[in-house]
């Protein structure tokens, strides 16, 4: 296992400002924004809009690139959907080969790297980071096949917390409907 320091594995940068941008008559994306970055690494709820076509490659998103939030709780992703909008306050990062996505990805959510960016950044009412302060991130990273095996444990964790999550969600549903239902033939009577 080896100590290494984001910024020497990863090209990083912000997300684009896409509100200078708009265009009515421009063409149709889907932006990434701060709420499209969920816990545990899911990626959904994007905003959309026209905008101007002159945008940069960089804020495009590209496979594998790993998105974190730059406000607390600073939820991270690894994307795996190509040519979406990367808005501000959103950092990208773009890893080196030889560094799997997933991995780092996850090892971005650990308690301990949240603990460094809350020493490293400033006291405020909602708490932040920078992207100075996110290349300085230590990281403590192992061989690239082992990373391979965590990045994919991990991720298959992550799909059962989804599925878990989805049942409580049908399931409280299903309570609702079965209250509502007899709600409704008392009303009848």
């Amino acid at each position: 296992m080896q100590k290494i320091i984001l910024n020497n594995i990863a090209e990083i940068f912000s997300g684009l400002s896409y509100r200078r941008y708009l265009d009515e008559s421009g063409e149709d994306f889907k932006i990434i924004v701060q709420r499209s970055i969920k816990r545990d690494g899911e990626l959904s709820d994007f905003e959309e809009a026209s905008l101007k076509g002159n945008i940069k490659d960089r804020y495009f998103t590209q496979k594998n690139d790993v998105l974190m939030k730059m406000t607390y709780p600073y939820d991270v992703v690894c994307v795996n959907e190509e040519k979406l909008v990367v808005s501000d306050r959103i950092a990208i990062i773009r890893l080196e080969k030889g560094y799997d996505p997933d991995f780092i990805s996850h090892l971005l959510t650990n308690a301990h790297i949240k603990k460094q960016l809350h020493e490293l950044g400033g006291s405020g009412k909602i708490p932040h980071t920078s992207l100075k302060e996110i290349k300085q991130l230590q990281l403590f990273v192992p061989d690239f096949k082992i990373q391979k095996k965590y990045g994919e444990l991990l991720n298959t964790i992550n799909d059962k917390i989804f599925e878990d999550l989805r049942q409580v969600d049908y399931d409280r549903r299903l309570k609702e409907a079965i209250l509502n239902d007899l709600w409704e033939a008392n009303n009848e009577l």
